[in-house]
Protein backbone atom coordinates (compact mmCIF):
# COMPACT_ATOMS: atom_id res chain seq x y z
CA UNK A 1 0.00 0.00 0.00
CA UNK A 2 1.59 3.55 -0.77
CA UNK A 3 2.37 5.84 1.54
CA UNK A 4 -0.36 8.18 -0.30
CA UNK A 5 -2.97 5.77 -0.12
CA UNK A 6 -2.61 5.21 3.93
CA UNK A 7 -2.81 8.86 4.32
CA UNK A 8 -5.54 8.96 2.19
CA UNK A 9 -7.27 6.00 4.23
CA UNK A 10 -6.04 8.20 7.68
CA UNK A 11 -7.74 11.18 6.87
CA UNK A 12 -11.14 9.31 5.58
CA UNK A 13 -11.01 7.64 9.35
CA UNK A 14 -10.01 10.89 10.92
CA UNK A 15 -12.91 12.74 9.30
CA UNK A 16 -15.30 10.27 9.58
CA UNK A 17 -14.46 10.09 13.84
CA UNK A 18 -14.46 13.63 13.85
CA UNK A 19 -18.10 13.88 11.76
CA UNK A 20 -19.93 11.19 14.22
CA UNK A 21 -18.22 13.05 17.33
CA UNK A 22 -19.53 16.76 16.30
CA UNK A 23 -23.05 14.68 15.12
CA UNK A 24 -23.16 12.93 18.74
CA UNK A 25 -22.44 16.65 20.17
CA UNK A 26 -25.22 18.19 18.38
CA UNK A 27 -27.67 15.42 18.78
CA UNK A 28 -26.58 15.82 23.02
CA UNK A 29 -27.09 19.73 22.73
CA UNK A 30 -30.34 19.12 20.80
CA UNK A 31 -31.58 16.68 22.94
CA UNK A 32 -30.71 18.83 26.07
CA UNK A 33 -33.11 21.68 24.47
CA UNK A 34 -35.84 19.48 23.87
CA UNK A 35 -35.79 17.69 27.24
CA UNK A 36 -35.12 20.01 29.62
CA UNK A 37 -37.69 21.99 31.32
CA UNK A 38 -37.13 25.32 33.30
CA UNK A 39 -39.63 27.68 35.40
CA UNK A 40 -38.13 31.60 35.46
CA UNK A 41 -38.78 34.73 35.47
CA UNK A 42 -36.15 36.84 33.18
CA UNK A 43 -35.48 40.07 32.65
CA UNK A 44 -32.82 40.84 29.59
CA UNK A 45 -31.39 43.95 29.71
CA UNK A 46 -30.48 46.53 26.83
CA UNK A 47 -26.63 46.05 26.36
CA UNK A 48 -26.95 43.23 28.68
CA UNK A 49 -23.78 40.55 27.50
CA UNK A 50 -24.48 37.02 25.67
CA UNK A 51 -23.04 35.68 28.62
CA UNK A 52 -24.77 37.24 31.27
CA UNK A 53 -27.98 36.05 29.91
CA UNK A 54 -26.45 32.72 29.08
CA UNK A 55 -26.04 32.32 32.77
CA UNK A 56 -29.26 33.44 33.97
CA UNK A 57 -31.21 30.61 32.05
CA UNK A 58 -28.82 27.60 32.45
CA UNK A 59 -26.40 28.80 35.68
CA UNK A 60 -28.48 25.69 37.15
CA UNK A 61 -28.23 23.13 34.62
CA UNK A 62 -25.87 21.06 33.30
CA UNK A 63 -25.56 21.60 29.86
CA UNK A 64 -22.89 19.75 27.06
CA UNK A 65 -20.07 21.08 26.48
CA UNK A 66 -19.65 24.24 24.17
CA UNK A 67 -23.61 24.42 24.57
CA UNK A 68 -23.11 28.38 24.43
CA UNK A 69 -21.42 28.36 21.49
CA UNK A 70 -23.86 25.55 19.74
CA UNK A 71 -26.25 28.49 20.51
CA UNK A 72 -24.46 31.09 18.95
CA UNK A 73 -23.40 29.79 15.99
CA UNK A 74 -26.40 27.43 15.47
CA UNK A 75 -29.33 29.67 16.72
CA UNK A 76 -27.92 33.19 16.52
CA UNK A 77 -28.43 33.81 20.49
CA UNK A 78 -26.24 36.50 20.93
CA UNK A 79 -27.20 38.74 18.03
CA UNK A 80 -30.93 37.42 18.05
CA UNK A 81 -31.70 37.69 21.64
CA UNK A 82 -35.21 40.64 22.07
CA UNK A 83 -34.41 42.56 25.55
CA UNK A 84 -37.46 42.54 27.95
CA UNK A 85 -39.35 40.79 30.71
CA UNK A 86 -40.05 36.97 30.39
CA UNK A 87 -42.04 34.65 32.22
CA UNK A 88 -40.98 30.77 31.28
CA UNK A 89 -43.66 28.18 33.12
CA UNK A 90 -42.09 24.84 32.29
CA UNK A 91 -41.11 25.02 29.26
CA UNK A 92 -38.71 23.34 27.31
CA UNK A 93 -35.38 25.32 26.94
CA UNK A 94 -35.92 24.88 23.25
CA UNK A 95 -39.03 27.31 23.48
CA UNK A 96 -37.07 29.52 25.86
CA UNK A 97 -34.53 30.14 23.07
CA UNK A 98 -37.58 30.62 20.50
CA UNK A 99 -39.91 32.99 22.81
CA UNK A 100 -36.14 34.86 23.49
CA UNK A 101 -35.46 34.94 20.32
CA UNK A 102 -38.93 36.30 19.24
CA UNK A 103 -39.28 38.87 22.05
CA UNK A 104 -42.23 37.15 23.70
CA UNK A 105 -41.70 39.16 26.39
CA UNK A 106 -44.70 39.64 29.81
CA UNK A 107 -47.82 41.48 28.16
CA UNK A 108 -49.43 43.77 30.49
CA UNK A 109 -53.01 44.15 30.75
CA UNK A 110 -54.21 47.49 31.13
CA UNK A 111 -57.20 48.85 30.44
CA UNK A 112 -57.71 53.05 29.43
CA UNK A 113 -61.44 54.24 30.47
CA UNK A 114 -63.26 56.08 28.30
CA UNK A 115 -62.64 59.73 28.93
CA UNK A 116 -59.49 59.53 30.90
CA UNK A 117 -56.95 62.42 29.88
CA UNK A 118 -53.45 61.96 29.68
CA UNK A 119 -52.47 62.57 32.77
CA UNK A 120 -55.10 59.73 34.17
CA UNK A 121 -53.69 57.29 31.71
CA UNK A 122 -50.03 58.11 32.56
CA UNK A 123 -50.90 56.98 36.83
CA UNK A 124 -52.49 54.01 34.94
CA UNK A 125 -48.90 52.87 33.24
CA UNK A 126 -46.96 53.65 36.29
CA UNK A 127 -48.86 51.51 38.64
CA UNK A 128 -48.61 49.04 36.26
CA UNK A 129 -44.73 49.21 35.45
CA UNK A 130 -45.17 49.78 31.97
CA UNK A 131 -43.35 53.24 32.08
CA UNK A 132 -43.39 56.14 34.84
CA UNK A 133 -45.40 59.31 34.82
CA UNK A 134 -42.96 61.69 33.96
CA UNK A 135 -41.77 60.14 30.52
CA UNK A 136 -45.13 59.68 29.53
CA UNK A 137 -46.31 63.18 29.71
CA UNK A 138 -43.26 64.46 28.52
CA UNK A 139 -43.54 62.29 25.44
CA UNK A 140 -47.04 63.16 25.21
CA UNK A 141 -46.56 67.02 25.03
CA UNK A 142 -43.01 66.73 22.37
CA UNK A 143 -44.48 68.22 19.44
CA UNK A 144 -41.55 67.09 17.59
CA UNK A 145 -42.91 63.07 17.96
CA UNK A 146 -46.12 64.11 17.77
CA UNK A 147 -46.06 66.00 14.51
CA UNK A 148 -44.35 63.26 13.05
CA UNK A 149 -46.96 60.59 13.96
CA UNK A 150 -49.81 62.23 13.38
CA UNK A 151 -48.83 64.73 10.89
CA UNK A 152 -50.48 67.76 12.60
CA UNK A 153 -48.87 70.76 14.47
CA UNK A 154 -50.03 69.75 17.61
CA UNK A 155 -48.96 70.89 21.39
CA UNK A 156 -50.08 67.64 23.11
CA UNK A 157 -51.60 64.10 22.12
CA UNK A 158 -54.92 64.41 24.30
CA UNK A 159 -57.90 63.28 22.46
CA UNK A 160 -55.75 61.21 20.04
CA UNK A 161 -55.60 57.98 22.09
CA UNK A 162 -58.30 55.93 22.02
CA UNK A 163 -59.60 54.48 25.10
CA UNK A 164 -59.15 50.77 25.20
CA UNK A 165 -57.97 47.56 26.44
CA UNK A 166 -54.45 46.87 25.34
CA UNK A 167 -51.29 44.53 26.27
CA UNK A 168 -47.99 46.11 26.39
CA UNK A 169 -44.42 44.79 28.06
CA UNK A 170 -43.15 46.37 30.96
CA UNK A 171 -40.35 49.28 30.65
CA UNK A 172 -41.83 49.86 27.45
CA UNK A 173 -41.22 53.23 25.96
CA UNK A 174 -43.43 56.09 25.67
CA UNK A 175 -43.44 56.26 22.13
CA UNK A 176 -44.49 52.87 21.18
CA UNK A 177 -47.35 53.22 23.46
CA UNK A 178 -48.44 56.30 22.23
CA UNK A 179 -47.71 55.29 18.43
CA UNK A 180 -50.16 52.30 19.38
CA UNK A 181 -53.28 54.27 21.10
CA UNK A 182 -52.93 56.37 18.24
CA UNK A 183 -52.87 54.19 15.30
CA UNK A 184 -56.10 52.49 16.87
CA UNK A 185 -58.02 56.06 16.99
CA UNK A 186 -56.84 56.61 13.71
CA UNK A 187 -58.77 52.84 13.28
CA UNK A 188 -61.75 53.21 15.23
CA UNK A 189 -62.25 57.33 14.23
CA UNK A 190 -65.53 57.08 11.78
CA UNK A 191 -63.80 57.79 8.45
CA UNK A 192 -66.81 60.66 7.65
CA UNK A 193 -66.07 62.44 10.61
CA UNK A 194 -63.79 65.40 9.26
CA UNK A 195 -66.30 65.95 6.67
CA UNK A 196 -69.31 66.12 9.17
CA UNK A 197 -68.04 68.18 11.68
CA UNK A 198 -66.58 70.76 8.64
CA UNK A 199 -70.66 71.34 8.12
CA UNK A 200 -70.87 72.57 11.50
CA UNK A 201 -68.07 74.99 11.07
CA UNK A 202 -65.11 72.98 12.91
CA UNK A 203 -62.18 71.50 11.73
CA UNK A 204 -60.93 67.86 12.06
CA UNK A 205 -59.46 69.02 15.58
CA UNK A 206 -61.65 71.35 16.60
CA UNK A 207 -64.35 68.29 16.40
CA UNK A 208 -62.39 66.03 18.60
CA UNK A 209 -62.03 68.86 21.56
CA UNK A 210 -65.56 69.10 21.32
CA UNK A 211 -66.16 65.28 21.58
CA UNK A 212 -64.32 65.67 24.32
CA UNK A 213 -66.14 68.45 26.27
CA UNK A 214 -69.44 66.18 25.50
CA UNK A 215 -67.23 63.15 27.27
CA UNK A 216 -66.58 64.48 30.15
CA UNK A 217 -69.94 66.67 30.73
CA UNK A 218 -71.94 63.49 31.05
CA UNK A 219 -71.59 60.22 31.71
CA UNK A 220 -75.37 59.02 30.05
CA UNK A 221 -74.51 57.45 26.78
CA UNK A 222 -77.83 58.74 25.59
CA UNK A 223 -77.38 62.55 26.59
CA UNK A 224 -73.89 62.67 24.06
CA UNK A 225 -75.95 64.04 21.36
CA UNK A 226 -77.96 66.78 22.89
CA UNK A 227 -75.53 67.52 25.12
CA UNK A 228 -73.56 68.22 21.92
CA UNK A 229 -76.14 69.99 20.31
CA UNK A 230 -76.37 72.22 23.10
CA UNK A 231 -72.37 73.51 22.45
CA UNK A 232 -73.38 73.21 18.85
CA UNK A 233 -76.30 76.24 19.43
CA UNK A 234 -73.77 78.01 21.98
CA UNK A 235 -71.46 77.87 19.30
CA UNK A 236 -73.29 79.65 16.75
CA UNK A 237 -74.45 82.18 18.86
CA UNK A 238 -70.57 83.14 19.86
CA UNK A 239 -71.83 82.27 23.57
CA UNK A 240 -69.14 81.03 26.05
CA UNK A 241 -69.36 77.56 26.43
CA UNK A 242 -68.88 77.42 30.41
CA UNK A 243 -68.08 73.73 30.82
CA UNK A 244 -66.92 73.19 34.52
CA UNK A 245 -65.17 70.17 32.47
CA UNK A 246 -62.46 72.44 30.94
CA UNK A 247 -61.60 74.38 34.07
CA UNK A 248 -60.82 71.38 35.76
CA UNK A 249 -58.85 70.25 32.93
CA UNK A 250 -56.36 73.71 33.22
CA UNK A 251 -55.53 72.87 36.77
CA UNK A 252 -55.59 69.08 36.53
CA UNK A 253 -52.71 68.42 37.99
CA UNK A 254 -53.64 70.69 41.06
CA UNK A 255 -56.98 69.75 41.16
CA UNK A 256 -57.94 68.83 44.54
CA UNK A 257 -61.71 67.28 43.77
CA UNK A 258 -63.42 70.85 44.74
CA UNK A 259 -64.05 72.98 41.62
CA UNK A 260 -64.28 77.17 43.71
CA UNK A 261 -65.60 79.88 42.26
CA UNK A 262 -62.68 81.27 42.07
CA UNK A 263 -61.53 78.84 39.65
CA UNK A 264 -64.62 80.05 37.44
CA UNK A 265 -63.18 83.80 37.61
CA UNK A 266 -59.23 82.50 36.93
CA UNK A 267 -58.24 84.44 33.43
CA UNK A 268 -55.08 82.59 33.75
CA UNK A 269 -56.05 79.38 33.07
CA UNK A 270 -56.95 79.03 28.66
CA UNK A 271 -58.86 75.78 29.16
CA UNK A 272 -61.27 78.42 31.59
CA UNK A 273 -64.60 78.52 28.92
CA UNK A 274 -66.21 80.82 31.31
CA UNK A 275 -63.12 83.39 30.55
CA UNK A 276 -62.49 82.26 27.04
CA UNK A 277 -64.29 82.42 23.39
CA UNK A 278 -65.05 79.29 21.74
CA UNK A 279 -63.38 76.27 22.08
CA UNK A 280 -60.24 75.63 24.58
CA UNK A 281 -56.91 74.85 22.77
CA UNK A 282 -56.88 71.38 22.84
CA UNK A 283 -59.13 68.29 24.03
CA UNK A 284 -59.77 67.56 28.03
CA UNK A 285 -59.60 64.15 27.69
CA UNK A 286 -59.60 60.93 25.31
CA UNK A 287 -63.52 60.44 24.30
CA UNK A 288 -64.62 57.27 23.35
CA UNK A 289 -66.56 56.57 19.72
CA UNK A 290 -69.78 57.41 20.80
CA UNK A 291 -68.76 60.25 21.87
CA UNK A 292 -67.63 61.53 18.66
CA UNK A 293 -70.18 59.80 17.07
CA UNK A 294 -72.88 62.58 18.99
CA UNK A 295 -70.51 65.26 17.53
CA UNK A 296 -71.53 63.99 13.88
CA UNK A 297 -75.15 63.11 14.42
CA UNK A 298 -75.63 66.05 17.63
CA UNK A 299 -79.47 66.32 18.40
CA UNK A 300 -81.69 68.85 16.90
CA UNK A 301 -82.47 70.98 19.82
CA UNK A 302 -82.78 74.94 20.62
CA UNK A 303 -81.29 73.92 24.18
CA UNK A 304 -78.52 76.64 25.40
CA UNK A 305 -78.03 75.04 29.35
CA UNK A 306 -78.29 71.77 31.08
CA UNK A 307 -78.19 71.09 34.63
CA UNK A 308 -77.35 67.99 36.41
CA UNK A 309 -79.82 66.27 39.53
CA UNK A 310 -78.39 64.26 42.12
CA UNK A 311 -78.47 60.78 39.53
CA UNK A 312 -75.99 62.64 37.41
CA UNK A 313 -79.24 62.81 34.55
CA UNK A 314 -79.31 66.62 33.14
CA UNK A 315 -81.96 68.77 32.05
CA UNK A 316 -81.75 71.00 29.41
CA UNK A 317 -83.60 74.57 28.72
CA UNK A 318 -83.73 76.98 26.03
CA UNK A 319 -83.66 79.77 27.67
CA UNK A 320 -81.20 81.43 31.23
CA UNK A 321 -85.45 82.01 33.34
CA UNK A 322 -85.90 78.11 32.98
CA UNK A 323 -82.58 77.40 32.91
CA UNK A 324 -82.43 79.02 37.05
CA UNK A 325 -85.41 77.31 37.93
CA UNK A 326 -84.34 73.76 36.69
CA UNK A 327 -81.10 74.74 38.80
CA UNK A 328 -83.20 75.85 41.97
CA UNK A 329 -85.40 72.71 41.54
CA UNK A 330 -82.45 69.70 40.96
CA UNK A 331 -79.92 70.92 42.46
CA UNK A 332 -80.28 74.11 45.47
CA UNK A 333 -83.87 73.31 46.64
CA UNK A 334 -82.37 69.29 47.15
CA UNK A 335 -79.81 70.58 49.33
Amino acid sequence: MSKLLKIFIIVIIVSFTLSFIVGLWILKCENFLDNNYISLSLEIYKGESVNETYNKIFKHLNPPPFFKEYLIYTYKFAKNRKFGDYEFKNKSLRKVIYDIKNGNVIKIKITIPEGYNIYEIAKLLEAKDITTYEKFIATAHNTKFINQLTGLKLKTIEGLLYPETYYFSKKQTPENIITTMYKLFKERLPDNFENEVSKHGLTFYEGIILASIVQKETYLEDEYPIVASVFYNRLKRKMKLQSDPTVIYGIFENFNGNLQKKDLHNDNNPYNTYIIKGLPPTPICNPSRKAIKAVIYPATTNYLYFVADKNGKHHFSKTYFEHKKKVYLYQIKKH
